[in-house]
């Protein structure tokens, strides 16, 4: 049965990060926190409709670190992590933000539990996480991630974004990138200090590239334990598909969910069915975990 009380929007600083967390007063403390990680030169605000259709659910988002309400916050490496906005040193905020989360969960009771979902890169970043085996870390959801030391695609990261960030800097990398995904027509729609924004979160973006075509960054998905679930769109490019798949194979047991009528931005285009997704994220993992 769905909560039918009214939901609370909380804003939080963690470590400089800009965390929203929705959840009911009357939430089940025996389900696990959701936390919904965004991609490449995407923001928290992006999962709004998906969470507001979790009403059965405690959700956390978050800025990642250099992008909307984080663009503050220092992309520097976390202890040992080298270099900057790596794939590491995101996936060590995750962790940060998941342990708050839990720590600082309005809901009594509340099982020390969650689930990790994320929309392209982050569903690496939440993958990652997952395979350093935190016990607070119970399934995760990873919807069209990119994983390039599965087929050797290192130089197709980032679609060209990196040769503009060697040739013209960060910000117009940023640009490019952020054209490239939402398309000419919508970006000569947004407003200058938008355009702005986007191009001040080019360094965040050229940072997590770079990260992701460095074969020494790569992690073993086999260690992942947890269950996973990768997603896809029936309307996303050949490529995207075909890497969904090689993932699904590389991490044990993982379980396949196909998003149909749907593009990369299912979370933005088809809300609904991304809730459904999430759903199913918690339906693996609490099976996980009563077994």
């Amino acid at each position: 049965m769905r909560s039918v009380a009214p939901a609370s929007a909380e804003i939080l600083l963690v470590d400089g990060l800009a965390v929203t967390r929705r959840v009911r007063p009357d939430a089940d403390p025996s389900r696990p926190v959701v936390i919904l990680i965004h991609g490449a030169m995407d923001r928290a605000a992006s999962f709004g409709r998906v969470m507001r259709r979790l009403p059965e659910l405690e959700t956390i988002t978050y800025d990642r670190r250099g992008y909307g309400g984080s663009n503050g916050a220092p992309l520097a490496a976390r202890g040992s992590l080298v270099g900057s906005g790596t794939i590491a040193s995101h996936g060590e905020d995750l962790r940060t933000v998941m342990h708050h989360a839990l720590e600082s969960s309005p809901t009594p009771g509340r099982v020390r539990e969650s689930v990790l979902v994320g929309h392209s890169l982050g569903g690496i970043v939440a993958l990652w996480l997952a395979s350093r085996n935190d016990p607070d870390v119970v399934g995760v959801g990873a919807f069209e991630s990119p994983a390039p030391w599965l087929d050797d695609s290192f130089d197709t990261v980032g679609g060209g974004a990196l040769d503009i960030a060697e040739r013209q800097g960060d910000s117009e990398a940023g640009e490019y990138f952020y054209r490239m995904m939402i398309g000419e027509e919508t970006f000569s729609r947004l407003r200058e200090r938008d355009v702005a924004a986007r191009r001040s979160e080019g360094h965040a973006l050229v940072g997590e590239l770079r990260s992701l075509r460095d074969p020494a960054q790569a992690f073993d998905l086999s260690t992942v334990k947890v269950p996973v679930v990768v997603g896809s769109g029936t309307a996303s490019s050949q490529r995207m598909q075909g890497s969904a798949r090689l993932m699904a194979s590389a991490i044990p047991g993982a379980v396949e969910v196909r998003i149909t009528d749907s593009g990369h931005g299912a979370h933005l285009t088809r809300p609904e069915a991304f809730a459904n997704y999430v759903r199913e994220c918690v339906s693996q993992a609490a099976t996980h975990v009563a077994g």
